[in-house]
């Protein structure tokens, strides 16, 4: 048996998928892929997947990855992709299949590009309003718990690095948080906060362009 990371990426419509829907239907085009696919054992048999990390509802994702285990070691990685593309719909698309180097767990950050939009300020108040936010002292914002309960939260201390520009009629920020299992920031906090700031709405279209890892190394 061989252990195998598929990497794909998620966008147009399946941005909307929920990461349970993103699983099932994975795994079904797994099952209809005819990949010689390991199987648990025992009454409930199911197939071997394992994501890396959920993505929030709306994001597109540049860098996902699903582990799964061969029972054909020699199965070639080419008919991975093919196979898969050819079961999955538009909006998701396999484009790579390695050996995976390091465990999920490894996990710590994430890489993310937010475009930012508004119909109702100028550009340069909207950049001006973007940088004050990000240079802020504190950034409070009320967050849930997994257990549910609300804590208040300081999102500028959860800000591992970022940058500001102006692209496309937008304001583009390039922007690292922590995620993973053992601290997860989601960026959309942040993208709230500058929409109360502004007084006015604003339209934030957030990627998810790469996992790292608590060094900043490129998880693979």
């Amino acid at each position: 048996m061989k252990n195998v990371r598929v990497w794909y990426r998620k966008d147009g419509a399946c941005r909307y998928i929920s990461h349970l829907d993103i699983n099932r239907t994975v795994t079904r085009a797994m099952q209809m892929s005819g990949i010689p696919l390991w199987h648990t054992e025992g009454f409930n048999s199911r197939m071997y997947v394992s994501f890396a990390l959920p993505l929030s509802l709306g994001f597109r994702g540049l860098y996902e990855c699903v582990d799964i285990r061969l029972l054909d070691d020699d199965y070639p990685f080419e008919l991975i992709i093919n196979n898969l593309n050819a079961c999955l719909p538009v909006g998701l698309e396999v484009y790579e299949v390695s050996e995976p180097v390091m465990k999920p767990s490894g996990i710590a950050y994430a890489d993310f590009d937010i475009s930012i939009a508004s119909e109702n300020i100028p550009m340069n108040e909207l950049l001006n309003k973007t940088q004050q936010l990000l240079e802020s002292q504190n950034i409070f914002v009320e967050k849930k718990t997994k257990k549910g309960a609300v804590k208040t939260v300081d999102l500028k201390e959860n800000i591992a690095r970022y940058g500001i520009s102006v692209n496309d009629n937008a304001v583009s920020l390039k922007i690292t948080l922590p995620a993973g299992s053992e601290k997860n920031v989601n960026p959309q906090l942040l993208t709230d906060v500058l929409e109360k700031n502004c007084g006015c709405e604003i339209f934030a279209d957030i990627t998810r362009t790469k996992l790292l890892t608590k060094d900043f190394e490129l998880f693979v």
